[in-house]
């Protein structure tokens, strides 16, 4: 894929993702309650490692390094069993919604194709509820399923992921994962 297509696909998949919308559902979060934690941590101080840390002296570079980790984080949750293939693309997008950009990171995980994305995908949101992430939205249809959670309730300090299984093709299996950091300063 060429970097200007995946400019463009990773602008439109962070652009849908920061509007709070998926797969043509309303920008409104989601009518029922976030999603708890099933489960409380033994040490409260220590955040999980699924979870992004705003850090201090917020700058390009440390945004850039904490949505790449955050990242291969949460694509380790998806079974590596089945793994066919993994392209990851991380890069600086302007953000359409507003004035500025974001840091963005876009990885398409191909599994086998007896490996069930869709389920794949439902484990890992299930995973990041219960270090705390929040749902925002979801919608399922014949042809995609996808989640879109956030990292804190105050969007100026939040990561929004937007969790996908693309079941349009019969054979193949495909989990995204579409991450994207706070603004950046």
């Amino acid at each position: 894929m060429s970097r200007r297509i995946a400019g463009v696909v990773i602008g439109t998949a962070l652009a849908v993702l920061l509007t709070g919308c998926v797969a043509g559902e309303s920008p409104e979060p989601a009518a029922s309650a976030p999603i708890a934690p099933s489960s409380s941590p033994e040490d409260e101080s220590e955040p999980s490692p699924l979870l992004p840390v705003y850090p201090d002296g917020y700058t390009i570079d440390n945004v850039q390094a904490e949505t790449e980790r955050v990242a291969v984080r949460i694509t380790g949750l998806v079974a590596v069993a089945g793994l066919l293939g993994q392209d990851t693309y991380s890069q600086e997008v302007e953000n359409t919604e507003r004035e500025g950009s974001y840091w963005g990171v876009l990885n398409t995980i191909t599994l086998e194709p007896d490996v069930e994305a869709e389920i794949q995908a439902a484990s890992v949101a299930a995973d990041l509820a219960d270090a705390g992430w929040l749902l925002v939205d979801g919608a399922q249809s014949p042809s995609d399923y996808a989640v879109a959670l956030t990292s804190s309730e105050d969007p100026e300090r939040a990561w929004f992921l937007v969790l996908g299984a693309d079941l349009s093709v019969p054979g193949e299996s495909v989990v995204t994962v579409r991450l994207s950091s706070p603004p950046l300063p």
